[in-house]
């Protein structure tokens, strides 16, 4: 006959009570990535709490803290200039992280192309900002990168700074002719 080996009492219980905890963080894990509740930023308690179970857990989703050792940063805007004379800038941006990342690694490639590659994305940028802004006659993209110093430069007082990279003003060709100044 053969016996069933014998277990620790309360073997169980303790299996159960991990599992339940696994199945909570995953749970959580879930309404991080998939709701707005990674981004609550009210002083209430549970905000506060959710804060720091993200912080203690790693739980956080993106990889911001990556940032300083892998690459500066860089940005993209637009200046549209409106038929009025007047003007607005609208960011190449979005709210949401993965996408905005998205939009940033697009932009360091650009950084790094050669200069007729830079004119080509800058170009298709401009017929999107046109195309959204139909009142529009022409559009100015900017791209900005983080100029981090060295470690001697910081030392002697110099700090990171935005320097522009590429500027590119488009028009539209189907807009009339305008006068010129004299």
């Amino acid at each position: 006959m053969r016996t069933v080996p014998s277990r620790p009492e309360g073997d169980e219980r303790q299996a159960a009570l991990w599992a339940c905890v696994a199945v909570v963080h995953l749970a959580a894990v879930g309404a991080f990535l998939w709701t707005r509740l990674a981004h609550a930023d009210s002083d209430g308690a549970f905000d506060r709490g959710v804060r720091t179970y993200q912080s203690l857990s790693g739980v956080i989703s993106d990889y911001r803290f990556f940032a300083p050792a892998v690459a500066s940063d860089s940005r993209t805007g637009f200046f549209v200039e409106q038929s009025d004379g007047s003007s607005l800038f609208e960011p190449l941006t979005s709210d949401e992280v993965e996408v905005a990342r998205r939009y940033r690694c697009i932009v360091a490639s650009g950084l790094r192309a050669n200069r007729k590659t830079q004119d080509v994305l800058a170009q298709s940028w401009a017929a999107v900002m046109l195309g959204v802004h139909p009142e529009a006659s022409q559009v100015t993209v900017v791209t900005q990168s983080y100029q981090l110093p060295s470690m001697e430069a910081w030392a002697a007082g110099k700090r990171p700074e935005w320097a522009i990279h590429y500027t590119g003003t488009f028009g539209r060709l189907d807009a009339p002719k305008s006068e010129v100044s004299p």
